[in-house]
């Protein structure tokens, strides 16, 4: 029995169709004004078994199984998983239920918080084109979602978004979306007026999490974050700026002029709870030759620090659970890290903080976004002989 709807948009009306002819296969949905930004949704006999694209597939599959999969994600696991399958936000899931990192009930709860995200997103699109590829399977055989319910998750979510006077946001900007990143323009003024609970969410706003990011660091509700937000957005106080995707974990080759590998290689550390930092740090330094040691927790991973004693750091002193400089600082009072290379990663390279790193102890600053290029010359800086001789 087909199910009623108020307000039902087109895209809505095309998922039940599917779902009505019990169909298996791929919709493609192309945004009407910019054709490089698509959505694929996933049919398994008018089921939706998967659906990704978008501005940010990666960093939301990362988002969905940090939230669902909180004790695989704090580990080296998914650092070190490799998959080269097309679709390998699946292939990962299946390699870790097979090897017993997660559960079903996990895996199941990963794909339904992909494709809801996906949903509430698609369903908010005015203009868009659609093409059906029909009999395109995936391997994923855990989750089988209702689409019904699918579409009223997402009505629901849209009026909670309503309710919460986000209008005031679309009018601001054509292109307002929650993959957008709050920053600060004012943070000691900002910390200086807000309470404890709000400065946690303050510290989260550099310019490398969404607001479905901080939604979920806060573990609120994305309308009730954005609407906390609002009066300082209205002062100019937070701007919303878009950001690149992070990283894919596909392990496809890329191109590089790099041969030769290392032996036996040198580790190199990255401290920072973004993944996506240490993955890109990895594809960089991995075909020179080098062993990448990431640790996301910088609390919990020194345990590990201390036992593999890496002979290069990159650390990020914005961390939500320790102060990077207080952690450099410590290192530097370490017999085993006294002369090792600490270098600060950030996006703020002003006069204090280049201060309080050399305080603190730091060899030099690296600023984010990331360069490749940038990144073996600091390692070339430091491991002259070692990188000369894995260039090719």
């Amino acid at each position: 029995m087909a199910m009623e709807l108020e307000g039902i948009t087109k895209i809505a009306q095309n998922l039940l169709l599917l779902h009505q002819q019990v169909a298996t296969g791929k919709l493609v949905i192309t945004h009407g004004k910019q054709s490089s930004l698509q959505w694929h949704i996933y049919f398994y006999l008018g089921r939706i078994v998967y659906a990704t694209g978008g501005v940010h597939p990666v960093r939301r599959w990362y988002r969905s199984f940090k939230h669902c999969c909180p004790e695989c994600f704090g580990t080296n696991w998914l650092i070190q998983a490799q998959s080269d399958a097309d679709l390998w936000e699946i292939d990962l899931l299946n390699q870790a239920i097979g090897q017993g990192c997660i559960s079903p009930s996990q895996y199941k709860a990963v794909i339904q918080n992909v494709v809801q995200e996906v949903v509430f997103v698609v369903l908010g699109q005015k203009f868009f084109t659609t093409q059906w590829l029909p009999g395109q399977q995936i391997p994923q055989q855990f989750t089988f979602l209702s689409v019904e319910q699918l579409i009223r998750d997402a009505q629901t979510f849209r009026e909670q978004w309503r309710d919460c006077g986000l209008g005031f946001l679309q009018e601001l900007m054509v292109q307002f979306s929650p993959d957008l990143s709050p920053v600060l323009q004012n943070r000691a003024l900002l910390e200086s007026q807000t309470s404890q609970s709000y400065k946690s969410m303050l510290r989260l706003m550099r310019g490398q999490h969404t607001l479905w990011d901080i939604a979920l660091e806060m573990q609120q509700p994305l309308p009730i974050v954005v609407r906390s937000l609002i009066p300082w957005i209205r002062r100019g106080m937070i701007q919303l700026k878009e950001i690149p995707d992070l990283p894919s974990l596909s392990s496809k080759p890329a191109h590089t002029l790099v041969s030769a590998p290392v032996t036996p290689k040198i580790l190199v550390a990255c401290i920072d709870e973004n993944p996506g930092v240490g993955h890109a740090i990895a594809q960089a330094l991995k075909p020179l030759g080098y062993e990448v040691l990431i640790i996301l927790n910088p609390l919990r991973g020194m345990a590990l620090l201390q036992e593999r004693k890496p002979r290069l750091i990159f650390l990020d002193p914005a961390t939500s659970n320790a102060n990077g400089y207080d952690l450099c600082a410590f290192l530097r009072k370490t017999p085993d890290f006294q002369t090792t290379p600490i270098i600060i990663l950030t996006k703020h390279d002003s006069v204090v903080d280049r201060v309080r790193a050399k305080m603190a102890g730091a060899s030099e600053f690296l600023s984010k976004p990331l360069d490749s290029a940038k990144l073996q010359q600091v390692i070339q800086k430091h491991f002259p002989a070692a990188t000369l001789s894995v260039v090719a």
